[in-house]
């Protein structure tokens, strides 16, 4: 019974994360949550469409609703393979463009210049759009190798590598690989319990083993980094500013900086504060480390109070006092009447009463301290 998924459950994860995949997760449908994760809850559109119709349905899938298995049963007793579906072709084709396009500007131009890594580059954008293809296409109960998806891809190689100094066709080939998967799809027979085993008794009923949550996300982290530092490459190589009127890539800018000499100098600075610090570490260890920055904290707090004050920082505790006397009285709110000058007086009279207590407090403490030192000198 803990394993029964709820519609409520499903809904509020689809609410706080789905265009993440966060209800897929919960599902158990690791492959729709990779998906939505790296197309940003199908481009928004997809997510939006689940809230409104398909939820509910996953919902009785992950729990192997018997309606739902005999209605599956029955269309794949009618029809030998999946039919056709517009929406989940234009899905295919739309994610395979996606995942191709971030790909092959995921590498450096220099790369796309030359005949070797160009070649390479197509390779990866077209194992890239077969992906794309793959997953969207075997959502459900329908399988396919990656071999067709990937061989169409492969096809439209050409568009990809062989443009010369022009943009690569990527819809060519993402609709070469749309299409061959459509011709190899078929039915996968072990994405519910089948008919004999759906007649026996319930004790017995073998249903569909789910991954662990913990294997649903480490599948799906493994996955979003890729995807992300496919992504994040494919903005650092060709994102631009502006800079004096004229367009400049980001990479070419952070290159400059990194070569510039006030990088080289603040390199230099914090490699010394470093060692410094490693070497305070060694010889007084993190506790050592820890007291002086509180000391460093409480140095500034004191020299805060002090210009709130307008005393020198070695003012004796009978100036302290007669100096918070007198701006408590000059800046006592009661003494305004103006609305304006009423509230800039009580801001300033609280901080004075703050700094006056911080200096009063901190000498009282330092005088136990001393104290406590002079009778127990050991």
């Amino acid at each position: 019974m803990s394993n029964v998924k709820r519609t409520g459950f499903a809904y509020f994860f689809a609410l706080i994360g789905g265009l993440f995949g966060f209800h897929h997760l919960y599902l158990g449908r690791t492959q729709h949550a990779l998906l939505w994760f790296t197309t940003f809850g199908g481009f928004g559109i997809g997510i939006i469409y689940e809230l409104l119709f398909s939820i509910r349905n996953y919902v009785r899938e992950a729990n192997s609703d018997k309606l739902i298995i005999d209605e599956y049963e029955k269309i794949m007793r009618e029809q030998k393979s999946p039919a056709f579906e517009l929406k989940r072709f234009c899905g295919q084709y739309i994610t395979a463009l996606f995942y191709g396009f971030i790909t092959y500007y995921a590498f450096p131009d220099t790369w796309l210049q030359k005949t070797f890594p160009s070649l390479v580059v197509g390779v990866c954008c077209a194992l890239a759009i077969a992906l794309g293809t793959q997953l969207v296409g075997t959502l459900g109960p329908r399988q396919c190798s990656f071999i067709w998806p990937l061989l169409g891809a492969l096809l439209g190689l050409p568009f990809l590598v062989g443009n010369g100094d022009g943009s690569p066709s990527f819809n060519i080939v993402a609709f070469f690989s749309c299409c061959i998967f459509e011709w190899k799809i078929d039915w996968d027979p072990e994405y519910f319990p089948t008919k004999t085993e759906s007649q026996v008794t319930t004790s017995k009923k073998k249903q569909r083993q789910r991954r662990h949550i913990i294997k649903r996300c480490i599948i799906l982290g493994f996955g979003a980094c890729v995807f992300g530092l496919i992504l994040t490459s494919a903005v650092y190589q060709n994102l631009q500013v502006d800079i004096n009127g004229e367009r400049v890539k980001v990479k070419d800018v952070i290159a400059d900086f990194f070569k510039s000499q006030e990088f080289i100098i603040l390199y230099q600075q914090l490699s010394s504060v470093i060692k410094q610090l490693y070497a305070f570490y060694l010889q007084y260890g993190f506790k050592g480390i820890w007291t002086q920055i509180w000391t460093a904290l409480d140095f500034e707090s004191d020299k805060q109070a002090f210009e709130v004050l307008n005393l020198d920082s070695d003012a004796s505790q009978k100036q302290i006092e007669a100096q918070c006397r007198t701006l408590s009285r000059k800046w006592h709110p009661d003494r305004y009447r103006d609305p304006e000058a009423k509230q800039k007086a009580e801001t300033t009279f609280m901080n004075i009463q703050q700094a006056c207590n911080r200096l009063s407090n901190e000498r009282k403490r330092r005088q136990d301290i001393n104290t406590q030192k002079r009778e127990n000198p050991n």
